[in-house]
């Protein structure tokens, strides 16, 4: 049989515009913001990884994908996988490559910045910091577990930990100094190497991966 190539299949309907920012605390980062600063920066045709579970219907909703093998992601519940693809992606051909990643799945393969940093992989790493497993927490509510043990993690300073490894790296807590922090990590070229930007966003309980998850 024949295998049904992309540009032979119907054109998706028009995507929707993005709902409004929602309300947070002054001071606070929405994971919707983020997304929303990176769609006016990126480039059409750039490379993007997403392994950020609490974080991936935003993503979604916010940020176009222009083209045929420019998404990376997954289609199963694994987690660790992020942040060494992004390596194998940059290095394939050297083209810059942007890394949306949550902080507990930054934590299964946190090495994989040493290799970046090793290889000089052109990487822009933007790191989700909830202060834990939030997806899991869900998941958990699911099946009425409340609280899910195990599954708060603040306090890690990844900016610290990824400079260990020898990538440079950025932290971000406070909405003003977003919009700054992104463009100089967007702005790399392929000979820079990679670079993590910390984003501290608010923790979230409520349950994600509606409706099944109440």
């Amino acid at each position: 049989t024949d295998l049904v190539r992309p540009a032979d299949r119907a054109a998706p309907p028009p995507r929707p515009a993005p709902e409004p920012l929602p309300a947070t605390s002054a001071g606070e980062i929405s994971p919707e913001l983020v997304m929303d600063l990176l769609r006016e920066r990126l480039p059409r045709d750039t490379v993007l990884v997403e392994e950020t579970p609490s974080h991936r219907d935003a993503l979604h909703a916010r940020l176009p994908i222009s083209g045929e093998g420019r998404f990376l992601t997954t289609g199963s519940g694994a987690l660790g996988w992020g942040l060494p693809l992004a390596v194998g992606r940059a290095l394939a051909d050297g083209e810059r490559v942007v890394c949306v990643v949550g902080d507990g799945s930054a934590l299964y393969s946190v090495q994989a910045l040493w290799t970046a940093a090793r290889h000089r992989a052109p990487v822009s790493y933007v790191l989700l910091d909830n202060g834990g497993y939030s997806a899991v927490k869900a998941l958990g509510h699911r099946i009425g577990i409340a609280p899910v043990p195990g599954t708060d993690i603040g306090g890690i300073d990844f900016a610290a930990l990824a400079g260990s490894f020898g990538c440079p790296a950025e932290r971000v807590e406070h909405p003003d100094h977003l919009s700054k922090a992104l463009d100089r990590a967007l702005a790399l070229g392929r000979a820079d190497g990679p670079l993590l930007l910390q984003v501290r966003v608010p923790a979230d309980d409520s349950p994600a991966y509606e409706p099944w998850a109440r």
